[in-house]
């Protein structure tokens, strides 16, 4: 159980982030490489209200998030959408390369030592063998009510149906008069906030360092592959699944002789990859096509 626990917290994390990475693939058809180091910039920002300007607590987390808004607003216009209308897999190699600047910026600026949003003990709960934080508990309950809530525009709202419009035909939209551009920013600039918000988690629940951006990148990427590119709820579905997954690796003592060592629970998101895409390349949820 304890292992299902863990899963749970891990993989509200990377829900965050894939959820918001399938909204906008969906619309734009782009991949943003640099989803990591806008998660660090959101934790790291955090962080620093926090700890050293001595911020609430409260406080320092809407600035978090308002700062990773503005750098994902700042992705998109230097990135994204000067080269994502010429090919779509151009922003591949923009975003890479904008991916190295910001982590060279992040390791200028907050150095390589761990940072902690919530240094020391946390409070912790145990009841049936299972271990969890108040902190822990908090941050999952904040993670369903951020995605119920998206659903709730994405499905109920006037907003939503707008974004439903472009996401099925842009041209058809643009011509009901839906501002497809103003909604492509909206939307890459909310998946921004959703990475800054999962940055924050990490901050509160364990430490942040720059080595952490390509692992939260891949293992969002993977959940979005195996949902279905585009898919919302199969990227989030899968987020929980490779984080149940990365969980199962390291914590089950394997034929009664040995442990998997924690450094390999990285390598979960990628071999989830290779695999579902050998599997059902166009994701479980997703549509197959063909070409004459």
């Amino acid at each position: 159980m304890q292992l299902l626990v863990n899963a749970l917290i891990a993989g509200s994390l990377a829900a965050l982030i894939a959820g918001g990475l399938a909204v906008v693939y969906g619309v734009l058809g782009v991949f943003n490489l640099a989803l990591g180091q806008l998660a660090l910039i959101g934790g790291y920002t955090t962080w620093w209200l926090y700890q050293v300007l001595h911020l609430p607590l409260g406080l320092s987390i809407i600035l978090g998030l308002a700062c990773g808004a503005l750098v994902t607003w700042v992705t998109f216009e230097i990135a994204v959408r000067p080269f994502f209308k010429h090919h779509r897999f151009l922003p591949l190699v923009t975003t890479i390369a904008w991916s190295m600047i910001l982590d060279g910026l992040i390791l200028l600026v907050f150095e390589e030592r761990p940072r902690s949003i919530l240094p020391g003990l946390k409070h912790i709960y145990e009841f049936s063998g299972i271990r969890i934080s108040l902190e822990q508990g908090l941050l999952i309950l904040a993670t369903l009510v951020i995605l119920l809530s998206f659903a709730y525009v994405f499905h109920r709202t006037s907003l939503g149906r707008r974004i439903r419009a472009v996401v099925q035909h842009e041209h058809a939209a643009l011509s009901l008069g839906v501002p497809a551009g103003l909604l492509h920013g909206f939307l890459f600039v909310l998946s921004g906030v959703f990475a800054a918000a999962g940055g924050i988690f990490i901050g509160i629940d364990q430490s942040l360092t720059p080595t952490l951006a390509f692992p939260l990148t891949i293992k969002a990427y993977a959940a979005i592959i195996a949902g279905g590119k585009g898919n919302l709820w199969g990227a989030i579905l899968f987020a929980y699944v490779i984080a149940l997954l990365e969980q199962l690796l390291v914590g089950v003592h394997w034929f009664g002789a040995f442990y998997v060592p924690a450094g390999y629970q990285q390598t979960v998101a990628l071999l989830f990859i290779i695999v579902i895409l050998l599997i059902k390349p166009a994701g479980f949820f997703g549509n197959s096509s063909r070409t004459a």
